[in-house]
């Protein structure tokens, strides 16, 4: 294979991932159970080189790269954050049917009762570089309790705790957690966390005898959500979103 060849050829992983099949490490998975063939071939290397003209199926389907779409989304409470469900709504049902053919997933997670910040795309490389621990991107999040906070247990809290993570002891800790001037007074706080633990601030709340009445996510790293309404969402490119994460903007 010449030079030429080798710039016009593709990793298997990466060209998953731009047909929006998933993140990177899921798309892995999917290649290692044998559901990808290319040609007619199961392949099982996530490394294998796709070329331009190759026949890649997923699962029986014929994929290619689809648009990348990228979208800041200001999550309402009651949807699940998944790409699917057939019992209750998700954060992709309710979009435009314009945005059917995208395969659009969430990236990373907010649960049914929570609202706030939510980044929608089908770019598999993006989100597993945002959410990945290494990178650093925090998240940051206002949080009502429904019990007043003391003092102690702010320190307790900011110290870290153990708490119940799918049925497994954990040791949590927020980067940072800090009172906000709120009715109801002791209630509500900032809360900043860089490892994306499932469902969390809540869990840390229960470790300390009390319990979340509202969760919104206010930040992704240095995006910030303040006037767009929940339910709406903007579109936007793949280094001006990476701009406002690193550098700064308000939505």
């Amino acid at each position: 294979m010449n030079n030429e060849e080798n710039k016009s050829t593709i990793r298997l992983n990466r060209y998953l991932a731009m047909c929006g099949e998933g993140a990177r490490r899921k798309v892995e998975e999917f290649v290692a159970a044998g559901r990808v063939k290319i040609n007619g071939e199961i392949v099982t290397e996530p490394g294998r080189q796709v070329a331009p003209g190759d026949r890649v199926e997923f699962d029986g389907r014929l994929i290619a790269p689809v648009k990348l779409t990228y979208l800041i989304y200001h999550k309402p409470r009651g949807l699940l954050c998944a790409v699917e469900d057939s019992r209750e709504q998700t954060v992709i049902d309710v979009l435009p049917t314009s945005f059917d053919a995208l395969r659009l997933f969430p990236v990373g997670r907010l649960d049914r009762d929570s609202e706030g910040l939510l980044i929608l795309t089908n770019d598999g490389l993006f989100a597993q570089e945002l959410i990945h621990p290494s990178k650093g991107t925090t998240k940051t999040y206002e949080v009502e309790l429904r019990k007043p906070l003391t003092e102690e247990k702010l320190i307790e809290w900011s110290h870290g705790v153990e708490g119940d993570v799918e049925g497994e002891k954990r040791f949590l800790k927020p980067l940072s957690v800090r009172r906000l001037g709120r009715k109801p007074l002791q209630c509500c706080f900032e809360v900043v966390l860089g490892e994306g633990v499932k469902r969390e601030i809540r869990v840390m709340a229960r470790a300390l005898d009390n319990d979340v009445r509202r969760l919104k996510r206010t930040k992704i790293g240095k995006l910030e959500l303040k006037n767009l309404p929940a339910g709406e969402f903007i579109e936007t490119s793949l280094d001006q979103l990476w701009k406002y994460v690193r550098e700064g903007h308000t939505v």
